[in-house]
This record gives structure tokens, sequence and C-alpha cells, in this order.
């Protein structure tokens, strides 16, 4: 007798149990619900719900792109839920309640009687839209990857010089040549070019950007763990770029000539480095055709060359020279990697070129300079080099164009460059010593980073005079264009969009909302997500 009891007793509370769950109450989510009460097309935006309340506001979907806004009330707490707001009131017959939607028959209370007695009655049905489940990331924006590997003298070539790196690093750049230029009397030798690899140690994604750094010093100091570049290379993978700092040819005669010789086999040396780098391209998990070059003072001079520089633009004595069967052209040094690349941007620190001319339009070359506007060393405008040499500058060297006439070119041209002009700063900004860096390292950082990020995620462009909207306007979607990437999702703040299709873009804008943005979010091959906003107003 026992035991039925205690069967019996079990049996009634799992029969408690289940009337106890069944009689939950199943209420509707937040977000945003499509659908109709009587004949008229509504939107509903939930912005609370419970057990036994939804609530938030409306917009009428009839064909205009700026409406009233009205707010509601849903009380499901009763028998019969009850739908309040200015437009619609009333209990619901014959309700189903879910938690993607609801529907039922609606008495409007503030409706017209019929026969003295009857109140009309229409029909009720909401959907709840289905939410993108995009997850963003930061990658390329923010320093997601916390620990960094670094793979060190690779070598990428060999090619003949006076060195590769010198020990001179801790003193003033006159100092040093004068130390150096006995060593450039010697026969040019056969020198192993090297690289240092960087890249986030857990991070398995394929066919990321390249950047490539080369280290200033005048073409005749440096290294390429240069401060500077350590800074930047490790900040750059710490955000998911393969990164490549590289060692280079140094050292030269003390005549004009030979002055510029040094810079074209940087340029040589640079091309090498990058056919290399194309060559393993896959065993780096990176992509050859997503290449961004930059560099620090003479790096950024050798940057700005290989980047913009053709062999028919060599200079005159670098042609002649040629002629006289010293040297080859630029991609004939180093190596014989056949790999082909692309240079997507430049990144010009405190660089100059001897011609702007060499920067075409049809290149199309992004590139951000950054540059003190007291440099005394390599000139922000158009100037000789090393200004404080007594004079000796102009017998051995040739006036170079800074990063302000670049930037004068590349708006004339059309590309995309950005000018950060550091007033009243002089050469090598970011460095407080030799090898100590100071607080502007910082503000150069995050300008490279932004920069490069730009060019590597997906970018929204639009008409700007359809960022104006009439209080009369009939809805249309906004016309758009993605380069780069691929749509993930429109979204709007002040408004709301007519379908639920992520990637439409016609919305209904609030008539009396202050902030109104069209939102688009963006992503690409690169895994480089992008959110773009664009401010829209309501004129009369």
């Amino acid at each position: 007798m026992q035991l039925f009891k205690k069967i019996n007793l079990l049996l009634i509370n799992l029969l408690v149990t289940a009337i106890g769950l069944n009689a939950q109450p199943i209420s509707p989510e937040k977000g945003i619900y499509d659908g109709k009460i009587g004949n008229d097309q509504l939107i509903l935006i939930a912005e609370k719900a419970d057990s036994s309340l939804l609530k938030g506001h409306f917009v009428q979907n009839r064909g205009k792109a700026v409406e009233e806004n009205h707010f509601f009330i849903l009380n499901t707490s009763g028998s019969k839920p009850i739908f309040q707001s200015d437009l619609y009131l009333g209990k619901m017959k014959t309700s189903k309640i879910r938690s993607s939607g609801f529907e039922g028959r609606l008495i409007l209370m503030n409706g017209k009687r019929r026969f003295f007695f009857w109140r009309p009655k229409v029909d009720v049905s909401f959907t709840l839209r289905p939410e993108v489940q995009a997850k963003p990331t930061k990658r390329y924006q923010d320093e997601i990857f916390p620990v960094i590997e670094v793979k060190s003298d690779l070598i990428y070539g060999k090619a003949k010089g006076y060195w590769t790196h010198s020990p001179y690093s801790d003193e003033p750049y006159i100092t040093t040549l004068s130390k150096g230029l006995v060593k450039a009397f010697n026969d040019p030798e056969l020198l192993d070019l090297k690289l240092d690899v960087y890249y986030p140690k857990t991070d398995l994604f394929k066919g990321r950007p390249l950047v490539m750094l080369i280290h200033g010093g005048a073409f005749y100091i440096g290294s390429k763990e240069s401060a500077c570049e350590v800074a930047l290379a490790t900040s750059l993978a710490k955000r998911g770029y393969l990164v490549a700092s590289i060692n280079y040819r140094l050292g030269f005669k003390l005549m004009p000539g030979d002055i510029e010789l040094s810079a074209y086999r940087a340029i040589q040396d640079a091309h090498a480095a990058l056919r290399f780098l194309a060559h393993n391209a896959k065993g780096l998990g990176i992509d050859p055709n997503q290449v961004y070059i930059g560099g620090t003072s003479a790096g950024a001079v050798a940057s700005l060359n290989t980047a913009f520089m053709k062999n028919d633009e060599r200079p005159e004595r670098i042609l002649k020279a040629g002629e006289e069967g010293t040297l080859g052209k630029i991609e004939e040094s180093g190596n014989k990697y056949t790999e082909t690349f692309k240079i997507k941007a430049v990144v010009n620190m405190w660089g100059a070129v001897a011609d702007v001319n060499i920067i075409d339009r049809e290149e199309n070359i992004p590139v951000l300079s950054i540059h003190g506007t007291a440099d005394d060393v390599v000139p922000f405008e158009n100037d000789y080099p090393f200004r404080n040499s007594l004079m000796i500058n102009r017998l051995v060297m040739d006036k170079m164009y800074g990063s302000k006439p670049i930037h004068d070119r590349l708006q004339i041209i059309g590309i995309r460059n950005r000018l950060v002009s550091l007033e009243g700063l002089g050469h090598e900004p970011e460095l407080a010593t030799y090898n100590t860096l100071n607080n502007w390292m910082d503000t150069i950082s995050n300008n490279v980073s932004r920069f490069l990020y730009e060019e590597t995620a997906a970018d929204v462009a639009l008409p700007p005079s359809q960022l104006t909207i009439t209080e009369r306007a009939d809805l249309k979607p906004f016309y758009f264009e993605v380069n780069n990437g691929s749509l993930v999702q429109v979204s709007a703040t002040g408004g709301v969009k007519t379908k639920a299709d992520p990637t439409d873009s016609s919305v209904i804008w609030f008539k009396n909302t202050e902030k109104k943005e069209l939102v688009f979010l963006t992503r690409n091959k690169f895994e480089a997500w992008n959110t773009k906003v664009f401010p829209v107003s309501i004129g009369q």
C-alpha cells in the first residue's frame, strides 16, 4: 500500500507541474514586427516585453518616407489581450500569442458604433522580424591578438653593396656619415639581404594583407630592429596583419651620383623583398595583391619610389649607370623570384621624392603622409635635405619634394591621401633618444593603423543628395555601392526599415526624432568588418 501511495503522489506532482508549465503565458519578444490592423499596414518597434506586456511605438507603412510616431501597449495579462494606442484601442478576441508574433480579432473601442451597440471588428496579425546573426570583429581596428610571433633574419636575397646595417645608430647623422665614409671606399661585396616577419601567433586566418616596413637612416644607418619599426610592426601584427621589416643595402661615397645610387639600391631591395614575400605567400598566409608599404625617413623615400617609380621614370644618373652596365632595372636585383604583387597604399613618414611627377593618376595608390613641419633633415616642403649642414648639402644633394608637395600632387590628380602635419616638430618626431620612443609614437601608430584599416575594409558610397528628405517624400530605397566587400546589413537610427531583408535600404523616418542615421555593416574576404554611418536630415 505504501508503494502505491508513493506512486500516486509522484503522478499527482508530475501532473501539477505539467499544468503549471502549460499555464505559463507565452509573450512576444522585443524587436520589430511587421503586420496589419484591418487594412492598415504597420511596423511595430517593441522596446519592452515581459510576461504581460509588449510596449513600444509604431509607424504606418503607406508609401511615405516620413511618418508620425505612435506609441502602443499590448497588455496580455487578461483572458482578452488589450491593444492601446492613439489610433487603435480595444480588446482582442480569439487571440493567439506567440514569442514570434501575435494575431486575433480586435474590437475597436474608439471606432464608430454600428447599429447603436456593435463596435467594428478588424483582424490583427503581426510577425517578429528575424535578427541578423552577424558577429563583427575588430580585426585590423584594435589589437585583438595579444601574442605576436617574430621570425627573424629570413634571407630574401643577395646583392652587392657596402653594408646592410650600421653600428652608429646613437650618433647624429653628420657624425655617422663622417665615420662611415672610409668604409665606402672599399669595393662592394655580396651581402645577405634579411627581413623579419611579425604575425599574430594564434591567428589561423589565411589571405591577410601584408605590411612591409623600411627603416630610415639617410641610406647610411639604421636597421630593421629600429624602435619605430618594431613598435609599428608589433602593433599592426596584433591587429591581424602580417608585417615584414627589412634590411637593405646602405652606404655611399660622398658625391651626388653615388648618393642617388644608394637610394636606388634600397628601391631594388624593396622590390626583391616583395617578390620573396609573394613567392612565399601561401606559407605566410598573405594576399600578395593587398600589400601596404611604408617607412620612416629614407625608408619613406624608398617606399614612395617603390610604389610609384617605373623603370622609364628613373633619374638621369640611374639611367646612365644602367646604360654603362653598372646596375640593372628595378626588378633585376636581389633574387630571381618572378611572383607579382600589388601595392595598395603607402605610409610616408617624414619622407620625400626627387620628382613628384612619378606619381601618376593611373596608379591610384593612396598615401598617408606624416611629417614634422620643422624637419631640417628631410624637407616638409621643397628644399635641400640636411639644412643644417653648412651648405655642404647643396654640393652633394639635390632638392627634394616633401610631404606637403606630395599631398598637393595627390590632391590635384584625385588620389585618396591624408597629410598629418606635426606642427613645429622636427625629424624623427617619435624618438626621445635614438632607441627610445616618446608620446608622439601613439599619434603616429594610431594614424597608420586607421589609414590601413580604411584601405583594408569595405567602403560604402552613396550620392549625398539622397540624405536630405522632404516630409512629403515618397518611400524609395537608397541607392548605394559597396567597394572591396559585400553588404551584411542596413539599419537605421531614428527610423525603421520597411522590409525584413537585411540588405534592403527602404526606410521610414520618424518625423519628430532628432537623430537620424543610415547605417551600413559590411565585411570582405580579409574578414574586415566595417560600419559606415550617414546622417539623414528632414527638410520641408
